[in-house]
């Protein structure tokens, strides 16, 4: 099963409307800020997060300790600008699971027990030749590229029970059930991108797999896709 767990700011709207008018450049340097220590802290747990709206944000948990999301809430909610309110959620796939949010409520393992702890599966996604395609096209034009492309793979990902994240630049970040990994990276397949995946129990780790499967890629490997696992 998928184990992911959701952040929201508590009456973000009042907030925001507290600052007056001249308040967009605050709202975003809060938000940088609190992205920033939702992913360190996230990342010291074995834990990955991404934003949803910058006021819901996305935590992968799967086989880390619930007690490590727990622990994350506490220590981010001594830094966010209003309360916050966590949620965990169960399912086969990542939009299941998010479709079956509660809230967290002090839940431990015995309330969300889990048949089996769920390795993650993640891909990292990168377009060949991007900065002489910037130089070549523009910014403008390598833009429109990287939204089409965005727009496919998070179809994809879809399909197979995943989700898909810009990460910037050039680089797209997927999660997918691991029995579905398979079947996605088939799918996904271009001609002009590279595909690292990696495989373990814990999201971070399975994100530095990914890299070091992209980075052997770079090193002159024939093939476009490679997925290095964890070893046990």
């Amino acid at each position: 099963m998928i184990r992911v767990g959701l952040i929201r700011l508590k009456d973000y709207e009042g907030w925001i409307k507290s600052l007056g008018y001249d308040r967009e450049w605050i709202v975003q340097a809060t938000q940088a800020d609190l992205y920033r220590n939702l992913v360190i802290e996230s990342a010291e747990a074995g834990m990955f997060s991404l934003p949803l709206t910058y006021d819901s944000y996305l935590v992968i948990i799967n086989a880390v300790d619930i007690r490590g999301f727990e622990g994350l809430m506490s220590k981010l909610c001594d830094k966010a600008p209003v309360a916050l309110t966590a949620y965990i959620g169960l399912g086969p796939s990542y939009p299941e699971a998010m479709g079956n949010l509660r809230a967290l409520n002090g839940a431990t393992e015995d309330i969300w027990g889990v048949d089996r702890l769920e390795e993650t599966a993640a891909a990292h996604l990168d377009l060949d030749g991007y900065n002489r395609l910037v130089s070549d096209k523009g910014f403008h034009r390598v833009e429109e590229l990287i939204n089409v492309m965005l727009q496919r793979v998070k179809r994809v990902s879809a399909k197979h029970g995943g989700l898909a994240y810009y990460a910037g630049g050039d680089n797209i970040v997927c999660f997918i059930p691991c029995e579905r990994l398979k079947g996605f990276l088939d799918d996904v397949w271009m001609e002009s991108v590279k595909v690292g995946a990696g495989i373990a129990l814990k999201p971070r780790d399975a994100l530095m797999l990914a890299a070091q499967a992209l980075d052997t890629i770079r090193q002159g490997r024939n093939e476009k896709v490679l997925v290095v696992r964890a070893s046990p």
